[in-house]
């Protein structure tokens, strides 16, 4: 991953609150044996992986991977989403967190959602290096539209399409309405709803941005993501879909810090 390494602990040296988490941040965390093989080995590992100091778990999905049964020998946990909590001095953060075999294999993996104290006057960041990552908001629709905007290539590709385009991540999605070769609103919701939704979870998105390359149909046949709604359109303008996915990877490049 592109973003800082989180120690064995779950914690990042130098991170201390809220405001010093980056989405991409990995964790490793200790996946010592559970003393009955039947009970999740993953799930007692996240409970002591604490993105920051006084982090609360407040919910947890736990899920057996394909190679469940087999021995996991590495645990790394992903923050997938920073977001402020309306409550003041309080902050949410995602983190996906994966069981691995010896082959890379996932043998478990959770999804866990933390409350987190922040500074008083946290609030929604729209600096670039946080919009860049934040996949299905509207900060982030806008942000992909402005990059959009001078690429002919993409106006040449929806030119004759009239309809919107969603793009989920996890429960976030945003939708793009297109007439005549431009974006020319960006919204939560539309008024008519999107013609078709491209949808993955976060970690899905994580990964995808941070690749070396657009490999988005290759996930796309492993399942990592799939689209809703209205299959023609999909595939009529699918060469805009990739073209909207390059400059999600170009916004997230132009944020991480070169080596």
């Amino acid at each position: 991953m592109s973003a800082p390494d989180i120690a064995a602990n779950g914690t990042a040296p130098g991170v201390r609150a809220f405001d010093d988490l980056r989405v991409g941040m990995v964790s490793d965390i200790d996946v010592s044996a559970a003393a009955d093989a039947r009970v999740p080995r993953l799930l007692p590992a996240v409970a002591r992986a604490h993105p920051v100091p006084d982090a609360v778990m407040a919910g947890v999905r736990w899920e057996q991977g394909p190679r469940a049964g087999a021995t996991g020998v590495r645990a790394e946990g992903v923050l997938t989403r920073w977001k402020p909590a309306r409550k003041r001095g309080r902050g949410r953060l995602h983190q996906d967190v994966r069981l691995l075999d010896a082959d890379g294999q996932v043998v478990e993996s959770a999804f866990v959602e933390w409350d987190v104290p922040a500074g008083t006057d946290v609030r929604d960041d729209d600096s670039a290096s946080r919009v860049a990552w934040d996949v299905g908001s509207v900060a982030w629709g806008r942000h992909l539209a402005a990059g959009l905007a001078a690429n002919e290539d993409f106006a040449s590709a929806v030119q004759t399409f009239d309809g919107s385009v969603g793009i989920r991540a996890g429960e976030e999605q945003v939708e793009f309405r297109l007439y005549r070769g431009s974006v020319v609103e960006v919204a939560k919701k539309s008024l008519e709803g999107p013609t078709f939704t491209v949808g993955g979870s976060e970690r899905a998105w994580i990964d995808l941005l941070s690749a070396t390359k657009n490999d988005f149909v290759n996930r796309t046949q492993n399942n990592h993501f799939r689209s809703t709604g209205n299959n023609f359109q999909y595939l009529r303008i699918f060469r805009a879909v990739m073209l909207m996915i390059d400059e999600a990877q170009l916004a997230v490049a132009k944020e991480v810090p070169s080596a």
